[in-house]
């Protein structure tokens, strides 16, 4: 299917509403007459006040003013407009913020008074409270009003993570530890694979600091247990529909659905401004029995249908029994009230509610959901707000459409009961196929491709490489599914194309958690195709996640050891090159003797100087000078050094359009020959080529690099006598530390400006 052409940018609502109304030759009173919009809410639209109305609101006021298809499109696309704009980009996993607090929660006095009194009290070694109970009981309502409620207590943050405990793939105890590690500290250290290190290494980062962690919807005790901070200040507030009664040390909060007076107080919350007997909503709440999800659905329909009365609900959900079956005895109450629901929907928006189901990930993008029904991004956006404004599904702080678990469920029963087999399975290869080659869209972006050469992607989900990066983080769990699933039905090549598109972007988000099992994948799928020379690559693919990523260097060496016997079988130079420098450097991770670590950086130089990889041949002979650092060969290292500044800047050997390439590898040399010279005592020769590598202008995302060499310079002013010039770097690399927040760097450098002499040069 060929993706639909990009939709104009919506005009803003109020100039467009007030010439539209002008042209109907109404006043604002008589557009509230004939739309049953008051016209104070009118006049707040044209002024900007209020710039994205619900979408019943915008179709009353479309038909008043009786609008063509076009202009009744364009009203509604301004809306959304309104609703979205200025939104935050995805979330990645170094920002994990609470979720927005539901605006009209009601009730649960008792139990917030609970929570709160628990996570407060400070003598606890180990703090954590679980809220559990059935599907759409309110559970994370609760953790999210009760950690609001609570932010004084926790200044250091609070993070949430929904651990999708009933999704098809449940976040792992390490992927977890991964998330919550980077985002409390994004310094930290690679996080282990083996569970047990992982734990010991987020006790080490949460220790002493009062955060709160939110751990939605937990599928067992392991997804809780490593999690939880080995003593205080930090707490824990998890939620899960089981008991996991195997938890020890843990204060537990039961949900049972609201009290009469609490369901029909949020009933009356939901239904402003209708006068409704107070008979009917305690039918509509029985109706519902009192659970705050299937509640919240029927009065959202009732609110937004202003010809209905509580009575026509009643009949509706009452006449709905037959339905229940669909769900469990336990949900019987909120099954009726989706179906009741599910039936309203226009016939386009219940197949796109029954399909949305095949999207894998907590979120789904409105470009994905265009792609499960086969419509224009355009109209699934509408089919969308209808959706959302039904509560049947509702939208995240970044623009991106969440169905709860229940849900979920529903529609995959209503999508088995409603599609052949052969209708899903369709479905199914064509969201999969969308998304991998919009994968690969993404991850070219980042390959290291000449400007304006025709090597970008001319289409796909992004137009800028950070565009590219927000939404290869965002759909991150989706486009995994899609390559779990391709793997399965034995799509080889397809997986290979995919990982070898990422292998340059996962240098930018090295600590994600899933590379390793993307290039697992990859490898095995090599192999089925029977290519050594694609089994070399991508074998060396994942010995890189175990030496950043898993910290499992002994895998790493295994794997660079099998690539190059398959590279040498191939008969490829390169690939041969790259595996013995992951051996070198695998090698030196584990400390082995460093005449074995040279060898196998000598090996992998000896390789790339018989080819054009230049890359590679710069890499190979920094792991050598590495390795002459490691013997106290410190002269050689220069030298060795001092060619990769020669590789990388020879417009011969590295083409001068990979500036940014050229100029991190250069830099990178440069700062470590001036490393050397500060350890040899010449500090006017290590100011010196510091200075030059700092003046290196077409160095991107120049933080790390940046910073590594100003505290090197810093150090030889110091010895020099040059305070003055000596606090200038420091002072510059506090900057940059700050900006990046690294807390440990920041009192590390804090610490040295301290200590310079109050005078001097």
């Amino acid at each position: 299917m060929e993706n639909p052409p990009a939709p104009a940018v919506p005009a803003a609502l109020g100039p467009l509403l007030r010439r539209m109304r002008v042209a109907a030759g109404l006043t604002l009173e008589q557009l509230s007459e004939a739309s049953g919009v008051s016209d104070r809410a009118i006049g707040d639209m044209e002024r900007g006040v209020s710039r994205g109305p619900r979408a019943s609101t915008v179709a009353a006021l479309a038909d008043a003013l009786r609008l063509t298809a076009g202009d009744r499109h364009a009203l509604a696309a301004a809306a959304r407009l309104g609703r979205t704009k200025g939104l935050p980009r995805a979330d990645t996993y170094t920002d994990l913020p609470l979720p927005r607090a539901v605006p009209d929660f009601t009730g649960r006095t008792a139990e917030l008074r609970r929570i709160r009194d628990s996570l407060r009290d400070a003598g606890r070694r180990r703090r954590c409270l679980l809220i559990s109970g059935p599907p759409g009981i309110g559970k994370t309502s609760l953790a999210v009003q009760a950690a609001r409620q609570l932010t004084g207590e926790f200044p250091d943050g609070q993070y949430f993570i929904d651990l999708q405990g009933f999704a098809p793939d449940p976040l792992s105890p390490v992927g977890i530890l991964a998330r919550l590690i980077r985002a409390v500290d994004p310094q930290a250290s690679a996080v282990p694979q083996q569970l047990s290190e992982a734990t010991e290494l987020w006790h080490r980062v949460s220790v002493g600091r009062r955060i709160l962690v939110v751990l939605d919807n937990a599928a067992d005790e392991d997804q809780l247990r490593a999690a939880i901070p080995d003593d205080g200040p930090a707490a824990v507030l998890a939620t899960s529909r089981r008991m996991l009664r195997g938890l020890d040390g843990v204060d537990r909060v039961p949900l049972a659905p609201l009290s009469g007076t609490d369901a029909v107080a949020l009933l009356e919350q939901l239904t402003p401004g209708r006068r409704t007997a107070a008979a009917e909503l305690r039918q509509l709440a029985d109706l519902c029995a009192n659970v705050p999800l299937a509640i919240r659905v029927a009065g959202n329909r009732l609110a937004t249908r202003s010809r209905w009365t509580a009575a026509d609900l009643i009949t509706r959900l009452s006449a709905d029994d037959r339905r229940l079956d669909a769900l469990t005895a336990g949900d019987l109450r909120v099954g009726a009230a989706f179906a009741v629901s599910y039936h309203q929907l226009s016939p386009a928006a219940r197949r796109l509610f029954r399909r949305l189901p095949i999207a894998a990930g907590a979120t789904t993008s409105t470009e994905a959901a265009a792609v499960l029904v086969g419509q224009p991004a355009d109209d699934t956006a509408d089919l969308l707000d209808e959706l959302a404004e039904l509560s049947l599904l509702d939208q995240t702080s970044t623009g991106r459409f969440r169905c709860h678990d229940l849900l979920r469920s529903y529609g995959e029963s209503r999508l088995r009961q409603e599609e052949s087999p052969a209708e899903i399975r369709a479905a199914e290869q064509r969201w999969r196929q969308w998304l991998l080659t919009a994968t690969v869209g993404a991850g070219r972006w980042f390959e290291p491709a000449a400007p304006g050469s025709g090597d970008r992607p001319a289409t796909g989900p992004a137009q800028s490489a950070d565009e590219a990066e927000a939404w290869l983080q965002a759909e991150g769990d989706s486009w995994f599914a899609a390559l779990t699933e391709a793997a399965r039905a034995g799509e080889h090549q397809l997986v290979v194309d995919v990982a070898e598109s990422l292998h340059w972007y996962s240098d930018r988000w090295p600590h994600w958690h899933r590379w390793h099992d993307v290039f697992a994948l990859s490898t095995e799928a090599a192999r089925l195709l029977g290519d050594d020379r694609l089994q070399a690559t991508h074998l060396g693919y994942l010995a890189w996640t175990e030496l950043v990523c898993l910290v499992d260097h002994e895998a790493a060496l295994r794997h660079a050891d099998e690539a190059f016997r398959l590279a040498r079988r191939a008969g490829d130079l390169s690939q041969m090159g790259w595996a013995r420098d992951y051996r070198a450097w695998a090698l030196g991770a584990l400390k082995r003797p460093g005449e074995e670590q040279l060898a196998a950086a000598q090996e992998s130089v000896g390789f790339f100087s018989e080819t054009d990889d230049w890359i590679g041949h710069a890499q190979a002979l920094i792991g050598q000078g590495i390795a002459l650092q490691g013997l106290d060969r410190l002269d050689e290292a220069i030298q060795v050094f001092e060619h990769v500044v020669t590789v990388a800047q020879g417009p011969v050997t590295a083409p001068v359009e990979w500036a940014s390439i050229r100029a991190a590898t250069t830099v990178g040399a440069l700062c470590r020959i001036a490393e050397i010279h500060l350890r040899l005592d010449r500090w006017a020769t290590a100011v010196r080529v510091a200075t030059s590598a700092l003046e290196c202008s077409d160095l991107p995302d120049a933080a790390p690099l940046r910073g590594r060499t100003l505290w090197v310079r810093a150090q030889a002013h110091q010895q020099l006598g040059d305070v003055r010039a000596a606090r200038a770097d420091l002072e510059a690399v506090r900057d940059l530390r700050t900006a990046s927040k690294d807390a440990a760097g920041l009192r590390e450098v804090e610490e040295k400006l301290r200590a310079l002499p109050v005078t001097g040069r």
